[in-house]
């Protein structure tokens, strides 16, 4: 009987985790959770931890070295890099407010010689990403993307 109730117990759980993820709702999310909070630089920047902005721009033509620098030159500027869930789900809100057709985006993470690091220089301390990603497709991609619907 006890092999039953372990099984059981175990699809409950696979169950429950399933419907959780199916639930996700970006739109219920940022409006509940993370409203809009823009940033002192203009209103299209949005509050990002304590003391950082960001903003989504999506050009399906930018490679990652062009993001790069597109956002170096703002002050301060970089690519995104993500050290919390509060962060992540912050910055999956940015981009579904940006675009709601589900874009990627480039984050700052790159794999390096000895392994994934953030092009800011702040240490790599979290990594709560999609199921296989980053991927490295045929061992070739160096450079991550992100969306918001990949949870």
């Amino acid at each position: 009987m006890r092999p039953v109730v372990v099984t059981a117990v175990l699809l409950l759980v696979v169950l429950m985790s399933m419907s959780a993820s199916a639930a996700w709702n970006p739109e219920e999310m940022c409006r509940t959770k993370y409203p809009v909070t823009p940033c002192r630089i203009d209103a299209t920047w949005f509050q990002f931890g304590p003391n950082r902005c960001v903003k989504a721009f999506h050009d399906k033509y930018l490679a990652h070295s062009n993001a790069k620098d597109a956002c170096r030159a703002y002050p301060n500027g970089d690519l995104v890099s993500i050290h919390s869930l509060i962060e992540l789900e912050q910055l999956e809100c940015a981009m579904y407010r940006a675009t709601t057709t589900k874009h990627r985006y480039w984050i700052g993470m790159y794999r390096g010689n000895k392994g994934l690091v953030w092009t800011d220089g702040t240490k790599h301390d979290y990594s709560h990403w999609a199921h296989g990603q980053p991927s490295n497709d045929w061992w070739n991609e160096h450079c991550i993307e992100m969306n918001y619907w990949s949870k």
